[in-house]
């Protein structure tokens, strides 16, 4: 479609609001069983679901998925070409970051009296494992707690571009149909690191089932756009289900919530992304990536100092 794009600007504004959601979740982390003031303890209050920001990231990661694969296609790219330019997008900023977050960590070893082998990854197979962000498959700890949602990423990648081989190499309604399955799938699979790439597959095709209805209310193809909310409006309650029933615990009908709240405030992008007073949300958005990877280690020395010169 020539004169449709499928660009959602104000998901810069949601990429920030989860980072900095996530990032004040993680300033909190000593705090949670301390006596508070009303003002210190009402912003805690607002912290302490911070984690979800994670899984407003998959939603968001799914809906520009669809967006890259719809305009791989238009141009007739391969699955390696998607495959190649995801890792170009992940990788190089996830290492420089490491690196960083290793030279932090060197800086600051004579002050917290650590041993200086301490700031690097204890064995050759960690080494690998968090190079590669293939740690659950390893069994090595992640180096900071929040590759393990880096690592779920990549395996989106391996499962998007495994459904593209599929459309392309044999069918694309097969391909459709395990993308459905899968994410029905997903909502059953237990807690296991080495499975979260499957776990957490069902909430990332929900952000892709807002690109397919995003698109299909713009070819006026109604009944696939009501198919594609039905789907999201579905995964949440299967979801919750599990969550209530069999104490399955997901997080789905909060990501099915969050990815109905995009969908309906598609039609206000443009007016939304115009307001200035939310232009630093953009802004954080835009650099949310960094802030998500380097804001642990930085976080964790300034509570560090916090917790030595500061009376409780």
């Amino acid at each position: 479609m020539k004169d449709w794009n499928p660009h959602y600007k104000t998901l810069d504004h949601w990429r920030g609001f989860a980072a900095l959601w996530v990032m004040i979740f993680h300033g909190f982390a000593t705090l949670y069983d301390k006596p508070l003031n009303s003002l210190t303890g009402l912003v805690r209050s607002i912290a302490a679901p911070g984690w979800l920001g994670v899984h407003i990231f998959f939603v968001i990661s799914g809906y520009c998925i669809g967006a890259n694969v719809y305009k791989l296609i238009s141009k007739n790219g391969t699955s390696w070409d998607f495959l190649k330019n995801r890792l170009w997008r992940l990788m190089p900023t996830y290492w420089l970051a490491f690196v960083l977050t290793i030279i932090i960590g060197l800086l600051s070893s004579p002050f917290n009296k650590t041993n200086l082998l301490d700031a690097f990854p204890s064995s050759l197979q960690s080494w690998v494992g968090n190079l590669f962000l293939i740690q659950p498959y390893l069994n090595v700890p992640f180096y900071l707690v929040v590759y393990w949602s880096l690592a779920v990423e990549l395996g989106f990648y391996a499962i998007t571009f495994s459904l593209l081989l599929i459309r392309n190499k044999i069918n694309k309604n097969l391909a459709f149909i395990l993308a459905i399955g899968l994410g029905f799938i997903s909502v059953f699979i237990p807690d296991d690191p080495r499975l979260g790439l499957f776990k957490y597959y069902g909430e990332f095709l929900l952000g892709a089932l807002v690109f397919i209805a995003v698109m299909k209310n713009f070819q006026d193809e109604i009944h696939s756009r009501n198919t594609s909310l039905l789907l999201i409006v579905f995964f949440g309650g299967v979801g919750q289900y599990m969550n209530i029933f069999y104490a399955q615990e997901n997080q789905m009908l909060f990501s099915a919530s969050f990815a109905m709240l995009i969908y309906f405030a598609y039609g206000l992008d443009s007016y939304l992304s115009s307001l200035k007073f939310i232009g630093w949300l953009k802004i954080a958005g835009i650099m949310s990536y960094s802030l998500y990877l380097l804001h642990v280690p930085l976080e964790g020395r300034i509570i560090n100092l916090g917790l030595r010169y500061i009376s409780t």
